[in-house]
């Protein structure tokens, strides 16, 4: 989950929009790729955000920002995606990107030739809504970034 900072504006996240066959249609989901064999999960975080949305970030631990952090984790467990049908994992990292810094000024794919991505860069706050906005118009939104944003909007009651 990537959180675009820029001083004097509200959060934002980037979202990707891509075609998948099993779907028949665009999906809405995070950034995202495999991790290479005995590839880091956090190297492959970066590589990913850099490849599929051109923005550079540094990693954040998973606490809320409140903590000591210097123990936490840099990614979670791995999580089952849909345990009934397959063995498919993911880790989920966060990761900051200074819309300040000159590396971000102008962010360029880096996209495999199979790669066909839309970025979207979408406000933090009310991303649950904007996911219905974007369901409401015929994408198929991930069922973790859905839940994750319902998660977001929970904790802000």
């Amino acid at each position: 989950f990537a959180t675009l900072r820029k001083k004097g504006e509200e959060d934002s996240t980037l979202l990707v929009r891509q075609f998948r066959p099993p779907m028949n249609g665009e999906t809405i989901e995070l950034p995202a790729g495999l991790v290479d064999a005995d590839e880091d999960p956090v190297v492959a975080a970066l590589r990913e955000l850099k490849e599929e949305t051109g923005y550079v970030g540094t990693v954040t631990p998973m606490g809320n920002g409140t903590d000591d952090e210097s123990d936490l984790p840099r990614t979670t467990p791995a999580l089952p995606l849909s345990p009934g049908l397959s063995d498919e994992t993911v880790a989920l990292v966060r990761v900051d990107v200074d819309l300040d810094s000159p590396e971000n000024a102008n962010p360029t794919q880096e996209l495999e030739g199979s790669e066909f991505i839309t970025v979207l860069r979408v406000p933090v706050k009310g991303l649950r809504k904007t996911l219905d906005a974007l369901a409401s118009r015929g994408y198929n939104v991930f069922a973790g970034l859905y839940t994750m944003a319902l998660g977001m909007e929970i904790g802000e009651r």
